[in-house]
C-alpha cells in the first residue's frame, strides 16, 4: 500500500519529533545533573586561577602604566627644556649674524645702569674692568653697537616667563655684560644694582660663560636659589656665539625658575604616597617632589649612585647611563617600585616611584573582587539549573500530547498549498507573466508564492526596461566624457617661455569628473598670479563649482588686487562663492602672487595641502610655512591670513592636490607627505620642471602599482630665475 504525501509527512514528522524530544530531554536532564556538580568544582578552580591571574595582571598593568608614564613625562619635561634650548640657539645664531656683518646694522646704544634706571624688560649693558681701565676701541664699540640690535628679541622671550623672575643675558669676550631682566613682582620699580654689579662684574668668570665656551655647544647649568622663588630654584641654558672668523666671541644665556617643572613632577606622582624626581648626568637630584634625604632636590651635589642603599644606587647608575626600566628600590626604609626614562637631548633622566604596599593592595582588591563574583555566579547557576529541571519535567508530558495533535493538522495544511503552487509555477514558466498565485497560508509557502508573483511582474518590467536602461547608461557615459574634456579645456596649456621664471603644470583626472584645477596669469607686467585648488566631491556638481571658483578667483584678483591685499581678494572671492551655495560645497585653494623683480612671493592658503619649496642655494626641499585658514565656499565674512616669503634665483615652489599624497596602493596605504618630501630631496630639483613633475608622477605611480586612481592628481611647479636687476 502506497502512502500519500500527507500521511508520510505526518508519520515522519511525528516520529522524528517525539524521538528527538525524548532523546533531547533525557540528555538534558542527565547533562544538567552532571553539570551541576562539575560547575561547583570548576567554579572553585576557575576562581582561584582567575584570581591569581587577576593579581598578576593587575601588577603587570601597574608596572606597564608606571613605565609608560615615566616615558611620557620624561618627554614632556624634555620638550619644555628643549624650548628653552631652542630660544638660546636662536639668540646665538642671531648674534653670530650680527657679529659677522656689523656694517649691515644700525648701531644701537643700550642703557647704562650707572647713569639711567633700568625697568622691567629693558635691556641694559655694563662694561668689563678692562674696558673701564683702557676705554672703548672703535672695533669694540662697533661690535657692541651691532649686538645692541638683539634687544628686539630679548623682551619677547622674557614675556614667556612673565609671572616669574628670569633673565636673558650676553657676555662678550671683552667682559661686557648685556641683560634683559624680568621682575614681575615689582614691574614699576627700577632694578636695584649692587656696587659689584656696576663696578667690576665680569661675565667671563661666571660658570655659565665658562661651561658654554668649554663645551662649544648649548649647555644647561646648575640650579641656584633666588629670594623671590621660595622653595623653588633657578636653572638655565647658555651657548657660545661666534665672530666672522668662526671664533667664540661671547656667550648668550638665560635662566628661568623651575616652578613649571616642579608642577609637572607633582602631577606625575601615582597615588597619595607616590613621588617623582629628575636626575642629571652626575647622579644629582635636581627636581623632586619628595623630602627624602637621598631623593630631595639638593644644591650640595650629592651623587645618588654613592647611596648606601644598593638598590637605589643601582637604579641611579642606570638612570645616569641613559637606560629606561622598572625595578624595586628601598627609600628611607620603605620598598618602592621605580620607573625611569631618559631625557636624551639634555642627558637627564625622569623617575616616578610608587610604594610597593600600594601596588599589592590594588592587586589584592582585584583578587578579592574576582573571588566574590565567581562565588555569586556559581550560586545563581545552581538555582537556575534546579528550576530548569523542574519545569522541564512538567512540560514533557503536556508537550507530547500537543505535538501529536499539531502534527496531524500541520501535515494536512502543508500539502494543499504545495499543489496550488506547483500548478501556478508551470503557467509562469510557460511565459504567462500575468499569472498570479492566490495562496494565503501565512508561512513560507505564502511567501514563496508572493515571490513568484513579484518575479513574474519584475520579469515583465525588466524585459520592457532593459533596452531603455542600456541606452540611458550610454548617454550618461557620453555626457561625462564631454564634461571631462570641457573641464580639461579650461586649464591653461600654453606655458610661457621667459627668462625671469619658468612654470609647468599637469592634471591627471580620475575616471569621474572631478574638481581639481590650476590657473596662472599676469596681474600686471611684473606680477604673476598662480592658483591650485581642489573642489569637494565628484561628478557634474564638482565640475560646475570648479568653473565658478576659477572664474571668481580670476575676476577678483584682476579687478581689486591693485587696491587691496591678497587676503582681501580671497575674502571677497569667498563671500561671492558663499552666495547661493545651498549645497554647502567647498574648495581648498592655494593662491599666490610673485613679484618678478624682487622675488617676493605673497600667498594665502585656504585649507590646501602645504606646498614644497626648493631652495637652490641649500639644494634642499621643505614644506612651506602656511597658516591655518578655512576652506572657501561654506562660510562668508571670514578673515584670511596672507603670508610672504622671498625667492632667490633658482628657488622653486611645488604645489599639488591631495590626489598626490593620498594616492592609495592595493594595500590601502597612502603615499603621504613624508614620502613626497623625501623623494624631492633625493631627485634633481634643479632639472627642467617638466622632467621634475614627470619624476614625481613616476614615484607616485610606483607606490600605487596596480591600484586604480581614486582622485585627480594635479601638480604645479614655478621656478624663479630672477630679473636682470635681481642677482640674489
Amino acid at each position: 500500500m502506497r502512502w500519500h504525501i500527507q500521511k508520510r509527512l505526518l508519520v515522519l514528522v511525528l516520529a522524528a519529533g517525539i524521538l528527538s524530544f525524548l532523546t533531547l530531554s533525557g540528555l538534558s536532564f542527565y547533562g544538567m545533573t552532571i553539570m551541576r556538580g562539575e560547575m561547583t568544582e570548576l567554579g572553585d578552580k576557575l576562581g582561584k586561577a582567575g584570581a591569581n591571574f587577576t593579581e598578576s595582571l593587575m601588577t603587570y598593568q601597574i608596572k606597564q602604566t608606571l613605565g609608560e608614564l615615566a616615558v611620557a613625562r620624561a618627554g614632556f619635561i624634555e620638550q619644555k627644556l628643549y624650548v628653552i634650548r631652542g630660544d638660546i640657539v636662536i639668540l646665538s645664531r642671531t648674534i653670530t649674524r650680527l657679529m659677522s656683518n656689523p656694517e649691515n646694522y644700525k648701531p644701537v646704544k643700550l642703557i647704562n645702569p650707572q647713569f639711567e634706571p633700568v625697568y622691567n624688560l629693558q635691556t641694559y649693558m655694563t662694561y668689563g674692568p678692562e674696558i673701564k681701565r683702557n676705554g672703548l676701541t672703535p672695533e669694540i664699540e662697533r661690535e657692541l653697537g651691532a649686538i645692541g640690535n638683539i634687544r628686539v628679541l630679548l623682551a619677547p622671550i622674557e614675556r614667556t616667563f612673565m609671572q616669574y623672575p628670569s633673565s636673558v643675558y650676553i657676555g662678550t669676550k671683552h667682559g661686557c655684560f648685556i641683560c634683559c631682566p624680568s621682575f614681575p613682582d615689582t614691574p614699576k620699580d627700577p632694578k636695584p644694582f649692587t656696587e659689584s654689579e656696576l663696578s667690576d662684574y665680569d661675565p667671563r668668570t661666571r660658570p655659565w660663560y665658562q661651561k658654554a665656551v668649554a663645551a662649544n655647544t648649548p649647555v644647561f647649568f646648575d640650579l641656584y636659589s633666588h629670594a623671590n622663588l621660595g622653595k623653588y630654584q633657578r636653572f638655565g641654558c647658555s651657548a657660545p656665539y661666534y665672530d666672522a672668523a668662526g671664533n667664540v666671541a661671547g656667550v648668550v644665556g638665560m635662566d628661568v625658575p623651575n616652578i613649571e617643572i616642579y608642577k609637572s613632577i607633582d602631577e606625575t606622582a601615582v597615588g597619595e604616597n607616590g613621588f617623582s624626581f629628575v636626575m642629571n648626568g652626575k647622579g644629582e637630584v635636581i627636581f623632586s617632589s619628595h623630602e627624602s634625604n637621598d631623593l630631595r632636590s639638593n644644591e650640595n651635589k650629592y651623587d645618588v649612585r654613592t647611596s648606601s642603599e644598593k638598590t637605589l644606587a643601582a637604579a641611579a647608575k642606570k638612570m645616569v647611563d641613559g637606560q629606561s626600566g622598572i625595578m624595586p628600590v628601598l627609600v628611607d626604609g620603605e620598598e618602592y617600585l621605580i620607573a625611569f626614562a631618559p631625557m636624551k637631548t639634555i642627558g637627564w633622566s625622569f623617575a616616578t616611584l610608587t610604594p610597593r604596599k600600594d601596588i599589592i593592595a590594588a592587586a589584592n582588591n582585584a583578587k578579592n573582587y574576582f573571588f566574590a563574583q565567581i562565588d555569586g555566579f556559581i550560586g545563581r547557576v545552581q538555582i537556575e539549573l534546579f528550576f530548569i529541571m523542574l519545569v522541564g519535567m512538567i512540560l514533557l508530558g503536556g508537550l507530547s500530547y500537543i505535538f501529536w495533535m499539531a502534527s496531524n493538522k500541520v501535515s494536512a495544511r502543508f500539502v494543499k498549498p504545495i499543489h496550488e503552487l506547483s500548478d501556478g509555477v508551470r503557467d509562469i514558466a510557460s511565459g504567462n507573466f500575468d499569472k498570479k498565485l492566490d495562496i494565503h497560508t501565512g508561512d513560507e509557502i505564502e511567501h514563496l508564492a508572493t515571490c513568484f508573483n513579484a518575479m513574474s511582474a519584475e520579469l515583465k518590467t525588466y524585459t520592457a526596461n532593459l533596452t531603455k536602461v542600456t541606452a540611458e547608461k550610454e548617454r550618461i557615459a557620453t555626457e561625462l566624457n564631454v564634461a571631462t574634456e570641457i573641464q580639461r579645456g579650461m586649464l591653461p596649456k600654453d606655458f610661457p617661455a621667459r627668462a625671469d621664471f619658468e612654470l609647468y603644470a599637469t592634471m591627471k583626472p580620475a575616471k569621474e569628473v572631478g574638481g581639481d584645477f590650476y590657473d596662472f596669469y599676469f596681474i600686471d607686467e611684473t606680477h604673476l598670479a598662480i592658483t591650485v585648488a581642489d573642489v569637494s566631491g565628484k561628478g557634474i556638481p564638482a565640475a560646475l563649482f570648479m568653473v565658478i571658483s576659477k572664474t571668481v578667483l580670476h575676476n577678483f584678483m584682476v579687478s581689486i588686487h591693485n587696491r587691496e591685499g591678497l587676503a582681501e581678494v580671497v575674502a571677497a572671492a569667498n563671500d561671492k562663492l558663499c552666495a547661493n551655495n545651498e549645497a554647502m560645497m567647498f574648495v581648498t585653494v592655494f593662491i599666490g602672487v610673485l613679484d618678478l623683480e624682487t622675488g617676493e612671493f605673497t600667498y594665502v592658503n585656504a585649507g590646501h595641502n602645504p606646498p614644497v619649496v626648493y631652495r637652490a642655494e641649500e639644494n634642499h626641499c621643505d614644506f612651506l610655512d602656511v597658516k591655518k585658514n578655512f576652506v572657501m565656499g561654506p562660510m562668508d565674512e571670514i578673515p584670511f591670513v596672507e603670508q610672504r616669503t622671498t625667492f632667490k634665483r633658482g628657488d622653486m615652489i611645488f604645489i599639488y592636490t591631495d590626489g598626490v599624497t593620498e594616492a592609495l596602493n592595493v594595500a590601502e596605504e597612502e603615499y603621504l607627505p613624508e614620502r613626497l618630501i623625501k623623494f624631492m630631496n633625493s631627485t634633481n630639483c634643479a632639472a627642467d620642471l617638466k622632467t621634475l613633475l614627470k619624476n614625481i608622477r613616476g614615484d607616485v605611480a610606483a607606490h600605487v602599482g596596480e591600484a586604480e586612481q581614486s582622485d585627480d592628481i594635479t601638480m604645479f611647479a614655478l621656478r624663479f630665475n630672477g630679473s636682470r636687476g635681481n642677482e640674489a
